[in-house]
């Protein structure tokens, strides 16, 4: 599934700029995702549940990932965070159990901007990587938000 740039309705174009909350909650058909370059928000619950879901590609311009946006993709195996990222909401990597890597491209999350929680549940065979200048504050801020201590920290 794509999430487009933009669509045109009655002869107007308008860009995508939010995927809404609980867009896709459930869906049991969908395996990919890739969202569109004006995209800035996915909505709480836009993915959760999407139990067959194993591929997303973010789009450049998303800086807001709501509470429990892929809550329960138990196939989703590997996600990258974009740089433009300032803030992740409660839970939004619960229970993907199978995501055994997060690329964090950003270096603007902080305690106050990531909601506890959000990596909570994800296998202890994952290995996240971030910015090198961020990862002992990365460290202990995922940690303090549900990341298992036995998953792999790898800068890049």
């Amino acid at each position: 599934m794509i999430v487009p740039d933009k669509v045109t309705i009655d002869g107007i174009t308008y860009k995508v700029s939010s995927i809404a909350t609980n867009a896709l909650k459930n869906n049991k058909t969908v395996t990919t995702v890739t969202i569109g370059k004006y995209v800035t928000s996915i909505g709480s619950g836009a993915f959760s549940g999407c139990i067959k879901l194993k591929k997303v590609t973010i789009g450049k311009s998303v800086t807001t990932i709501g509470s429990k946006a892929f809550y329960n993709c138990t196939s989703l195996t590997g996600i990258t965070i974009p740089s433009k990222v300032t803030k992740i909401g409660d839970y939004v990597f619960g229970g993907c159990s199978k995501l055994k890597t997060i690329k964090l491209n950003t270096e603007l999350l902080t305690s106050k901007t990531v909601s506890g929680y959000a990596f909570s549940g994800i296998s202890t065979d994952a290995v996240v990587k971030m910015p090198k200048n961020k990862s002992k504050a990365y460290k202990k801020l995922l940690v303090k938000r549900g990341l298992n201590r036995k998953v792999t920290i790898k800068t890049v």
